[in-house]
């Protein structure tokens, strides 16, 4: 079925996933991303599904950010429409129907307001990947800063009660 081949970055769930080194006759050689190899019975590939990230084209960016529960509305949505113009006019980043492009706020947490954040870079390569991501969460937080909100984080109220 040739379903990947040699150099490709492969997940085999609940067993590996690496980059295939050597296919043989009878195992396959996968070497993990923390330099682990580990060889597999062709059996296994079988009976599993290939998750083969080297056919995709480009690489996702799926994150959640909360806000603090003093954000207004007008901060909220005009946060939201920043984050999304600088994603669309940034060439980092591809946008048509099949890759799409949200911002939107979420739900309420627990302990935030949480806005998604859902689009595709332009490009597989992981360092770029890794540059493009780090340029956008600094960009998100200049922002979140601009618009006089902030990050929040995991808290608990504590209520005592006098009798």
């Amino acid at each position: 079925e040739k379903r990947f081949q040699l150099g490709d970055v492969i997940e085999v769930p609940g067993h590996a996933m690496g980059t295939v080194e050597h296919i043989g006759f009878r195992s396959t050689l996968i070497r993990q991303f923390d330099t682990t190899s580990i060889s597999l019975p062709n059996y296994v590939f079988s009976d599993s599904a290939i998750l083969n990230y080297s056919h995709r084209k480009y690489r996702r960016i799926k994150w959640t950010i909360g806000l603090t529960y003093d954000t207004s509305v007008d901060q909220l949505s005009s946060i939201c429409k920043e984050i999304e113009s600088e994603i669309k006019n940034n060439e980092d980043f591809i946008i048509d129907d099949n890759y799409q492009l949200f911002v939107r706020v979420e739900k309420f947490n627990d302990s935030s307001i949480d806005i998604l954040i859902y689009t595709f870079t332009s490009t597989n390569d992981w360092e770029k990947y890794l540059i493009i991501k780090e340029k956008l969460a600094l960009s998100i937080k200049l922002i979140v800063e601009k618009n006089k909100s902030s990050f929040a984080f995991p808290s608990t109220s504590v209520y005592m009660e006098k009798n």
